[in-house]
């Protein structure tokens, strides 16, 4: 049985013999390869076919760290989670040291430790997390891509490739991974570097390099304080929490009353800070990335799968369906119920695709073109706010008399359905308008009108 922490010193090895390397792994052509990373869970084989038909071409698995820091190159392994179907399977390790003069000798006993450790098995590509640069790098780079038969891949940051050792390493390699959008703090240093630069400008220095990038997406959700584990959907918190954009994070809830959330107890005044990725964010990000020109994109990255059991932000059958070729909107369906003078809406998201959370930008309208309304139950909306429709303007005030409503929702969650209270017209013959505006996180909206 394979230990959970291996560590191989190579001080024999170092100075050893190499044989012939290994043939390279068939994988699909590039560019454009979609790669998904996968966590301790591994991947079943129903998924990897989901995956595989939805055109992932390949997953990457984290197998632990070397350290090149001495004359003796260490590594430590991971073990292996399972991994089934017919995708193929990258590696990827941490680097934790380099020395200065990393040679040829240090890549053939890299790689007969890692051939060991993988018992003849032979990886699609070897990643490898760099955060430092030295000298030697890029030669070290090319080496063992020369002496294992794999492609080497290194995980570079944008700060990294303003330099000129980044550079280096990134045209010795030919293609790197740059993290580039989705959450930092989690998954993959570099995330937000540089700030507010346009994604064209922070690539700039490899625009005229031959260099092909691939650009990271990170989708484990973050929270403040940490969960232990997989967090649960944001729907439940919105009807016991104050929403705040308080935090460094995306929003702040603040508990309102004591609840029991994500495998946790939340005590009344607790806040929970959170930044998360949505469909509607991924999309945004690959448009993005999809613009650019030059340097040019050779695929994409997506940090991680999903656990099965998790519901926070980017959940793994909202994935999977995004890349499919659903979303990154919700589906949604209005129903209109009148009876006499009343009238009642519900509204039901129909599919795994979400809003943004937002105070006031998701919410159903009711307004009549003559006369005025009554309406002072929400139903299950989380708000309700009296006013005058004019077509598309919309006014609040002091005012006695309102000419419309709007029921409120701050987060409108998968296969959920809300439902207003009573709205009272001016006569059982008032024309009733009914307009819906849901927020996506990436600015856009889902919009619609009826008219009964």
């Amino acid at each position: 049985m394979r230990r959970a922490l291996s560590a191989v010193i190579l001080t024999a090895l170092l100075f050893g013999c190499g044989g012939g390397g290994p043939s390279f792994q068939e994988v699909a052509p590039m560019p454009r390869r979609l790669v998904v990373w996968l966590g301790a869970e591994g991947l079943d084989a129903e998924t990897a076919e989901r995956m595989r038909a939805a055109g992932v071409d390949e997953v990457v698995v984290r197998r632990g760290s070397m350290n090149l820091a001495g004359r003796a190159p260490v590594l430590r392994f991971n073990p292996m989670p399972p991994v089934e179907g017919a995708i193929p399977v990258g590696i990827a390790l941490d680097v934790q040291g380099v020395r200065e003069d990393l040679d040829r000798a240090a890549a053939e006993a890299v790689w007969r430790a890692i051939d060991a450790e993988l018992d003849g098995s032979v990886p699609a590509e070897l990643i490898l997390d760099v955060p430092r640069l030295t000298e030697s790098l890029d030669e070290f780079v090319t080496s063992l891509t020369e002496v294992s038969g794999v492609s080497v891949v290194p995980l570079l940051s944008f700060e990294q490739i303003q330099r000129e050792g980044g550079i280096r390493t990134a045209t010795g390699a030919r293609t790197c991974v740059l993290p580039a959008f989705g959450t930092d703090g989690a998954d993959l240093r570099g995330v937000r570097e540089l700030g507010p630069l346009p994604l064209w400008k922070k690539l700039e220095p490899l625009a005229g390099s031959g260099v092909r990038i691939r650009l990271a997406v990170v989708l484990t959700p973050r929270t403040e304080p940490a969960l232990e584990g997989p967090g649960d959907d944001l729907d439940p918190l919105t009807g016991v929490t104050t929403v705040s954009t308080t935090s460094t994070l995306d929003r702040t809830f603040t508990f309102e009353t004591a609840t029991n959330w994500s495998g946790r107890s939340w005590k009344k005044s607790d806040s929970v800070a959170v930044r998360w990725v949505d469909a509607a964010r991924l999309n945004a990000a690959l448009t993005e990335m999809h613009r650019l020109v030059l340097p040019e994109v050779a695929g994409w990255d997506l940090v991680a799968l999903p656990p099965e059991d998790q519901s926070l932000g980017l959940g793994r059958e909202t994935l999977l369906r995004y890349l499919e070729g659903e979303g990154p909107a919700p589906i949604v369906e209005v129903d209109v119920r009148r009876d006499g003078r009343s009238v009642r809406v519900s509204l039901t998201n129909t599919g795994p695709f979400v809003t943004a959370v937002s105070n006031h930008g998701n919410w159903v309208q009711v307004s009549v073109d003559k006369g005025w309304i009554q309406a002072r139950d929400r139903g299950s909306f989380d708000g309700l706010r009296l006013g005058n429709a004019r077509g598309h303007d919309w006014s609040e005030g002091d005012q006695d008399r309102f000419n419309g409503v709007r029921f409120s929702e701050v987060y409108l969650g998968p296969d959920e359905e809300v439902s207003s209270g009573s709205v009272r017209l001016p006569s059982s013959s008032s024309k009733v308008t009914v307009s819906w505006n849901l927020t996506l996180s990436d600015g856009s909206a889902v919009t619609g009108e009826v008219i009964r």
